[in-house]
């Protein structure tokens, strides 16, 4: 990176906007190693106008040097002809007081971004005034990008937020690159360094860093002793999306793979829009345990806020958002935040509920790809999926996120996983065959599924969607995964916090001589191979699964049998592994599995992902599309991926495939009950 590849100007000004933040400092900022500034009047608040640069420095594994001037009264000025001690304490407790009182202005969020630049050595911070009876005034600023190009800016703007936004300020400036100006810049960036190293004659430099940080933590701890929660320490990449949803309008998209923490970026843009402005928020997601999980961390985050969930197990719901609004009306600094499920969304009393309260309203909705109304009447909006784009889907993700204002922000897990948000995996297939029985009844299938569509368009699409649930079905329930299943389960070899994913369907149990649900039957067999299991279904309310996910983090179930309930938005970060016995043809699905996986957790260091994966017959290619699709996308981000890649090639030779046969798509999304 180089900062010859900027088109920088020779000065800025700007009055009452932000122009010389935004035309020069944050991409200035964005490729530097190093941030020398020293000022005549230091705000906290400049982070809230250069903190999408920050973040670029600290990227680059830059530093920033800040030297700043305390407030001094006449009386201060005078005492300072004392000793040196007692002039520095004087010095040191002026700043101090000017210190607190500003980042005391400054929410949680920013706060804590402050606090970790000072305690990872990222910004140090120091003290000047003159040896006379003046201030130290002077401002100027040196970049340093990582080829060692300078550019140095002298003017009138302070590190403030009034200094890059609001007053009518003028910096001029100089790079190192440039003849007759390298002089400038040489001659400014010695004059820090003189000041920084205390050997400027007129002006006395203290050392301010620790007691930055002592008192930034006192803050904190204040603030949080009176919090339901701790402060929650965003990534650069979450500060990267709230800036630009902000930017948009407080409108706008994240796409970001699954474990990256869509859920808390979400809350903290929401909080630099409804801290300070009396605004309705609901919060939408497809399922009643994804509801009560946002509303846990949305608690933390607003502490005083009054949270209405909305679904089948709160009847109490519209009497509740009634009193509120009601209450709204005469008190302004009323916080109400609805979290509804999508089906309750959908329903007129709930709409008709909302359309009374008279202020503006943000909607934001997790899970997004699964929202398929348009609702006009919210001001704000935020969508959340790590899948909207999804083959056959592609224009409808587009249509979706255009709804939502456009993609503001993305985070790819391929990106992920490389800067290490999500922890790495290995992905072991573990084959089983089809039946000849088996093969007749999918090609049966096959035949229905191509006779509901006439000149490439669908003409049964009921029929379509139920014969290719039929047809995923007779993989998922292969008899030879029942048939091998203890020494499909020797082969996992972690003994805790291991998920197995199930079929929905049944099985015939000829002791009992009924049928049994197909997870019934592998929870009991995980608890023969010695796991403490329990299951995790549609058919538990929501407070049982709420509690099974906190024992399964604390180890006292150490393996969970699901279905689909865990494929989306549930957080259960101590996963170890996953068996997948039962799978759709679903890229969301793989996605939505892979993410749950990966989360980081304490001590956890990779996962691993045991994929049973079902062979047929040499002339059952379509078959062996669908589990080596599967295979393709699991096996591409793994670990042992280069032994993996080599089986794959041996597979589709096998069935005369190639790679562009088995790329991932979905078919139309099959509709759940969205309120379970």
């Amino acid at each position: 990176m180089s900062f010859k590849e900027l088109d920088i100007h020779n000065s800025y000004k700007s009055k009452g906007d932000n122009s010389i933040t935004d035309a020069f400092v944050v991409p200035v900022l964005k490729m530097s190693t190093e941030y020398k500034r020293s000022v005549g009047f230091f705000s906290s608040g400049v982070i809230d106008t250069i903190s999408e640069g920050i973040m670029g420095l600290v990227k680059n594994k830059g530093i920033i040097k800040l030297i700043a001037s305390p407030e001094l009264t006449e009386d201060d000025i005078r005492a300072i002809t004392t000793g040196y001690e007692q002039r520095k304490l004087l010095v040191e407790n002026r700043f101090t007081e000017g210190f607190v009182n500003e980042i005391e202005k400054l929410n949680d969020r920013k706060l804590q971004l402050l606090s970790d630049l000072i305690k990872n050595n990222i910004l140090d911070i120091k003290i000047a005034i003159t040896s006379g009876n003046g201030i130290y005034h002077d401002k100027l600023g040196v970049f340093t990008d990582d080829e060692g190009n300078k550019i140095a800016f002298y003017g009138s703007a302070n590190s403030s937020y009034s200094g890059y936004k609001g007053n009518y300020e003028k910096i001029r400036v100089a790079k190192s690159w440039v003849p007759g100006f390298d002089e400038i810049v040489a001659e400014e960036n010695e004059e820090f360094d003189q000041l920084w190293n205390n050997s400027n004659e007129y002006v006395e430099v203290y050392e301010f860093r620790e007691t930055a940080q002592k008192k930034l933590l006192e803050v904190i701890e204040r603030r949080s002793s009176g919090n339901a929660g701790k402060a929650v320490v965003l990534r650069d990449y979450q500060e990267q999306a709230i800036n630009a949803w902000v930017s948009n309008g407080y409108h706008g998209f994240y796409v970001m793979a699954t474990g990256t923490g869509k859920t808390w970026t979400a809350i903290y843009s929401a909080k630099e829009l409804i801290e300070n402005n009396h605004i309705l928020t609901v919060v939408c997601a497809p399922y009643k345990h994804l509801i009560k999980q946002w509303a846990e961390d949305v608690e933390k985050a607003f502490p005083h806020a009054k949270l209405v969930l909305v679904s089948s197990e709160n009847p109490e719901w519209e009497r509740q958002i009634t009193d509120e609004i009601i209450r709204s009306k005469y008190d302004d600094k009323a916080q109400l935040i609805i979290l509804s499920t999508i089906a309750s969304f959908k329903k007129d009393r709930f709409n008709n509920l909302i359309s009374k309260f008279e202020g503006k309203k943000l909607l934001i909705v997790d899970e997004a790809h699964r929202f398929t109304i348009r609702p006009q009447n919210y001001d704000y909006l935020l969508g959340l999926s790590a899948t909207p784009f999804s083959g056959t889907s592609a224009e409808r993700g587009k249509e979706l996120m255009d709804y939502f204002g456009g993609q503001v922000f993305s985070l790819p897990i391929e990106e992920a996983l490389d800067r290490k948000y999500l922890v790495p995996y290995y992905y072991r297939p573990i084959f089983v065959h089809s039946t000849d029985e088996e093969e007749s009844k999918f090609n049966a299938c096959s035949r229905i599924i191509l006779s509901c569509f006439k000149n490439g368009k669908c003409i049964n699409p009921d029929l379509l969607v139920k014969t290719l649930r039929n047809r995923l079905r007779i993989i998922s329930m292969a008899s030879q995964k029942m048939e091998q299943i203890h020494d499909i389960i020797d082969e996992v070899k972690e003994t805790d916090h291991v998920v197995v994913y199930c079929g929905d369907g049944h099985l015939f149990d000829y002791e009992r001589g009924a049928e049994v649900r197909h997870i019934q039957e592998i929870k009991k067999i995980l608890s023969e191979h010695e796991y403490k299991a329990s299951q995790f279904t549609a058919q538990e309310n929501m407070k049982d699964r709420m509690e099974l996910v906190d024992s399964f983090n604390k180890g006292e179930i150490s393996a969970l049998a699901a279905i689909r309930c865990l494929d989306e938005g549930i957080n259960i970060p101590s996963i170890k592994s996953a068996l997948i016995l039962s799978s759709n043809d679903d890229y969301r699905e793989f996605v939505q599995r892979r993410g749950r996986i990966l989360r980081t957790y304490a001590g956890k260091k990779d996962a691993t992902i045991y994929d049973v994966i079902v062979l047929p017959s040499r002339e059952c290619d379509q078959w062996a599309k669908i589990e080596l699709r599967r295979y393709l996308e699991y096996a591409r981000l793994s670990l042992n991926w280069d032994e993996l890649e080599m089986d794959l090639e041996d597979y589709l030779l096998q069935y005369d495939l190639s790679i562009e046969d088995i790329d991932v798509y979905d078919y139309e999304d099959v509709e759940v009950d969205e309120d379970e």
